[in-house]
């Protein structure tokens, strides 16, 4: 008698303790997901400040320098510690916008012209999404391998799927890489930018981007 009294206990406790750790589980997925959930709205929260500031920077420009100049500072200032270049198709060519006092010296304007071939620019301004550093390197980057091994780096284009007009260039130290979020917060707004430079006619060759601090533009054909 006593046995099977303490047998049914034993099964009483056990079911119970069952059901505390399915509830505990079920607690544990709920929060997971409120903390979830929290982060993506944080996400979102942060793209759409970027957007409408980075936006609301470019209204007040008259004229496409002030209008990369203005897009490039807002970025960099977005993205801790990176540099930004805007490749922009020209003819049979191509040209270079960035500010020359957020470059580090091995990376400025003038030698990305040499990382680039023309083939390689084209081709990136027609993709339709973004393209890491290994992905550029299969393209045909031709950055000297000892700096390229120091920086985390991204091009994303301008715009639509074949109809290039040319496309962001991102970097920063490796030991710092840029971020998926960073990345997908910038390439929210490319659209954007595209509109906003199509709105301009073409700038005169070696058009210097020089607003309060403003970088300038190299060109290559």
């Amino acid at each position: 008698m006593g046995t099977r009294h303490n047998q049914r206990a034993l099964n009483v406790i056990r079911h119970l303790r069952s059901r505390q750790a399915t509830q505990d589980r079920k607690i544990d997925i709920l929060c997971s997901d409120m903390v979830s959930a929290h982060h993506l709205f944080a996400q979102k929260q942060s793209r759409i400040n970027f957007a409408v500031t980075f936006y609301e920077s470019l209204l007040g420009c008259s004229e496409q320098s002030s209008l990369l100049a203005t897009a490039v500072r807002s970025i960099e200032a977005n993205v801790q510690e990176a540099g930004c270049a805007v490749f922009l198709l020209e003819g049979d060519g191509f040209r270079i916008y960035g500010d020359p006092a957020s470059c580090p010296r091995e990376i400025e304007t003038h030698h990305l012209q040499d990382w680039f071939p023309q083939p390689v620019v084209v081709q990136i301004s027609q993709m339709n999404r973004m393209c890491s550093l290994e992905q550029l390197l299969r393209m045909g980057l031709q950055g000297p391998p000892a700096i390229l091994k120091t920086i985390s780096a991204a091009a994303l284009p301008l715009g639509r799927f074949g109809q290039g007009l040319g496309f962001l260039f991102l970097y920063r130290c490796a030991d710092f890489p840029l971020t998926a979020e960073e990345l997908s917060r910038v390439a929210a707004v490319t659209a954007g930018l595209r509109q906003a430079i199509e709105r301009f006619k073409e700038p005169t060759a070696l058009e210097t981007l020089n607003t309060n601090g403003a970088g300038g533009a190299t060109g290559v054909s």
